[in-house]
């Protein structure tokens, strides 16, 4: 077999708690992350003093806007008010830490008269120069729950995403997120692959739950089919593989499906691995791998068909889930 374009020069790249070989030409045009319940953002080239700055602003604005309450409506007929809100006295403000001097965390609320209401959690953690955002909602123990966070933002270092690093932690772009595991992780992720056709390869993960045991990628097998032949492309859609297999020391399940007609060929295979509750090893994993694309007008099936046969497929996508595994020392 000739050298595979889509698994070229390949990379040990961090994802997570896990590594894989990633071809080194590949690159990532989508990713999300989150961590302890917080969606993470990320703001590029952003120096500490900008930080620093942005920080004190932040502060002051929510010390300075107050909380609401809200009135009867009798009330606000009898005052003449416009709204059944009036402001307090009370700052949005609760709650501040500094884990450490490159990073902050605020909770504060906007309702003064709803004393259950959630509080709302935004962290900012500048690592090297990037700025990570992390926002979430907590409840009524925001104390001991801004203690928890304030051990990972402290211990939350920066990296450089092709350094697969070696001590305990989870990776998100441009940083290793450090200290005892949280309840929970997830992370999205779409590179496109080297070929001279469309690739692209997408991982999801986050913590495993319970239920995850009852999904079945096999039993859904039917509605793949449907999905790929009811997109206007092909007609007949075979399967070249479905069934169990191992994928970083989990069982998973796998369908790969091909088509092929009018000189375009497309391959879609799936992987689905549920983890094992309460094991940061070993999370629910999607893995989806895309060869080929439908044509269009500005795009003919020359240039939308897979750039590698039903074997060279089969080769990458073996080589890409074998080389999943555990970060030594990521736990």
């Amino acid at each position: 077999m000739k050298e595979n374009p889509v698994i070229a020069n390949l990379r040990p790249w961090c994802v997570g708690r896990l590594v894989f070989d990633r071809p080194a030409e590949s690159r990532v045009y989508s990713e999300r992350y989150g961590y302890a319940g917080s969606a993470i953002e990320f703001k590029p080239d952003v120096s500490l003093q900008g930080f620093q700055r942005l920080m004190e602003v932040r502060e002051r604005e929510l010390r300075a806007q107050k909380r609401t309450r809200l009135i009867p409506y009798r009330e606000k007929i009898e005052k003449g008010l416009k709204s059944i809100f009036v402001e307090t006295e009370i700052p949005l403000l609760q709650l501040m830490a500094s884990p450490s001097p490159t990073s902050r965390i605020f909770v504060h609320k906007k309702d003064a008269h709803r004393v259950d209401a959630a509080y709302e959690q935004e962290g900012y953690i500048h690592v090297g120069t990037n700025l990570l955002t992390l926002k979430t909602l907590v409840g009524a123990e925001e104390e001991r729950i801004l203690r928890r966070d304030t051990a990972w933002y402290r211990e939350t270092t920066p990296r450089d995403d092709w350094t697969v690093p070696t001590g305990r932690g989870f990776c998100v772009k441009g940083a290793l997120i450090g200290g005892a595991p949280v309840s929970t992780e997830s992370l999205t992720q779409a590179s496109t692959l080297p070929s001279d056709g469309p690739a692209a390869l997408i991982i999801k993960m986050r913590s495993s739950l319970d239920i995850d045991q009852q999904v079945s990628l096999v039993k859904s097998l039917p509605d793949l089919r449907r999905r790929l032949e009811g997109g206007g492309l092909f007609g007949k859609v075979r399967i070249l593989r479905s069934g169990k297999r191992q994928f970083a020391g989990m069982e998973a399940e796998e369908v790969l499906l091909a088509t092929r007609e009018s000189g375009v060929e497309l391959f879609r295979f799936y992987l689905i691995a549920p983890g094992v509750e309460g094991d940061r090893a070993r999370p629910y994993t999607e893995v989806q791998m895309q060869l080929g694309s439908k044509p269009r007008d500005d795009f003919p099936p020359a240039q939308a068909t897979s750039a590698v046969d039903e074997a060279g497929a089969l080769q990458a996508w073996d080589i890409l889930l074998g080389s999943f595994r555990l970060r030594p020392g990521a736990l």
